[in-house]
């Protein structure tokens, strides 16, 4: 396999257990347990020099990392085993992401599988998580731990898709927030999840601009003034992408996630090269979401757009990432913080090695 790293011993090992437990999703609920083991096993001890402190514009409470590496929403969806995530090389992790009620997901097995050839992931899960409660009660628990590893924890709320007869959208989202607000060091708000068959948020304006008000005013009446940002697609054009980060910055919210996972019903990949063959996952008619190698292009490029629109607001680099020196390149085009997730299913201690790599 063609990649952008020197290939170890322990990344063919990775290679291996693809090729022989084909569960994609067992292998993902895998992660926890093997940071648990690898935290006692083979502790890590973060480059001093590669610590990170993040101020923001929107006068929210400034992040201090061990690194400047975060989890991405969708790996610690169950919010178990959070503070052993420092022994993988993370920062923070986000939680999630999470509604308001528990869900099962998507009905339909397999709902997750990886694209070899592209070192990518096609996602179809459905927002599975067991519900808000059970996820801040989760961190609660393990708070004094989370402390102790110098971890942040945060947590990505978005509307349940199937919401209760004559329930109001907005007060979904909004009840799922003031949930996991106390319990996070800082949130994400979802608008663009493509895998779970009901209409994304991020092309809706006027319930966009409603919602980031309402959010807004939410986090206004709080003691404490969290980080908050907004989780963007990256399939938005550039008037829309322009559009969606004025809203943020007028709703005077901390900034945006650039990206989340590339609708697989567009066929290409998001530069233009024709997508492979893809089964339908989750549910009939579905491809849902990629994320990997080839999203990292369109993440550099949303990270440098934005930034040339100077905003002021905060932005985060999500969606490719697989070397400390494109960690290195987004921090320095803008970004004040890397989200990875699907680099581990295919680089051995990929977060290790990219915080290791980015000195």
């Amino acid at each position: 396999m063609n990649t952008t790293y020197q290939t170890t011993v322990a990344d063919k090992f990775l290679a291996l257990l693809r090729e022989n437990i084909p569960s994609a999703e067992f292998r993902h609920e895998s992660m926890a347990p093997l940071a648990r083991a690898m935290q006692y096993l083979a502790p890590w001890q973060a480059p001093r020099t590669a610590s990170r402190k993040v101020r923001f514009a929107d006068g929210s409470c400034p992040m201090e990392l061990r690194t400047p590496l975060v989890l991405a929403a969708g790996a610690a969806k169950q919010a178990r085993c959070l503070s052993a995530f420092a022994s993988f090389g993370f920062g923070a992790v986000t939680v999630g992401t999470a509604t308001l009620r528990p869900r099962k997901g998507n009905p339909l097995h397999p709902r997750v599988r990886t694209v070899e050839e592209s070192r990518a992931i096609q996602n179809a899960m459905g927002l599975n998580n067991p519900g808000i409660e059970t996820l801040v009660r989760r961190i609660a628990s393990e708070r004094f731990a989370i402390e102790s590893e110098r971890l942040l924890v945060g947590v990505s709320v978005a509307e349940d898709p199937d919401l209760l007869p004559d329930e109001s959208p907005d007060a979904n989202v909004l009840a799922c927030l003031a949930a996991a607000y106390p319990e996070s060091d800082y949130i994400e708000l979802n608008l663009s999840c493509p895998n779970t068959g009901h209409e994304r948020l991020d092309r809706a304006w006027d319930r966009i601009r409603r919602l980031l008000g309402e959010v807004s005013a939410f986090r206004e009446r709080q003691e404490v003034r969290k980080p908050l940002w907004v989780k963007l697609s990256p399939d938005l054009a550039d008037e829309s992408f322009a559009t969606a980060l004025d809203n943020v910055r007028e709703a005077g919210l901390t900034g945006v996630i650039l990206f989340n996972t590339w609708p697989a019903a567009h066929g290409t990949w998001p530069m233009g090269e024709p997508l492979p063959e893809l089964p339908e996952l989750g549910r009939p008619g579905l491809l849902g979401g990629l994320s990997g190698h080839p999203l990292f292009p369109r993440t550099l490029d949303g990270i440098r757009r934005a930034a040339s629109l100077k905003t002021g607001l905060s932005l985060v680099g999500c969606g490719g990432v697989e070397t400390g020196s494109q960690a290195s390149d987004l921090l320095d085009s803008g970004a004040d913080l890397v989200q990875l997730y699907s680099v581990l299913a295919f680089r051995w201690m990929a977060a290790r090695r990219i915080a290791e790599e980015l000195r």
